[in-house]
């Protein structure tokens, strides 16, 4: 998998970022760095790419605002954290992006 020019991928979770993570996440796309944790890191990267396609269409903080938005509105809508997760525009997206071979 070629990756845009620029981007830095860290199969490993900062210290830092440990405590702001939900359980079970495996990958977060912070600016221009992916950092990717789990057993099928391909996959991680093709989701977490699709982020930062995301994050240079609309700009970083318009993506994190929506993303938020969308995450917050489902959970007061009574979705699960899970459910609120996968129901968030961006991420139907990036879910369908895993199951391609190429992006």
């Amino acid at each position: 998998m070629r990756l845009p020019d620029g981007v830095i991928v860290r199969y490993r979770f900062p210290w830092w970022l440990r405590p702001f993570l939900l359980r079970g996440v495996v990958g977060i796309t912070l600016g221009r760095r992916i950092y990717v944790e789990g057993d099928d890191p391909v996959r991680t990267l093709r989701h977490e790419l699709v982020h930062m396609q995301q994050i240079a269409r609309l700009g970083l903080l318009c993506f994190y605002w929506r993303w938020i938005r969308e995450y917050l509105g489902q959970r007061f809508r009574g979705a699960s954290a899970d459910q609120a997760y996968r129901r968030i525009s961006f991420e139907i997206e990036a879910f369908a992006a895993e199951r391609e071979e190429t992006l």
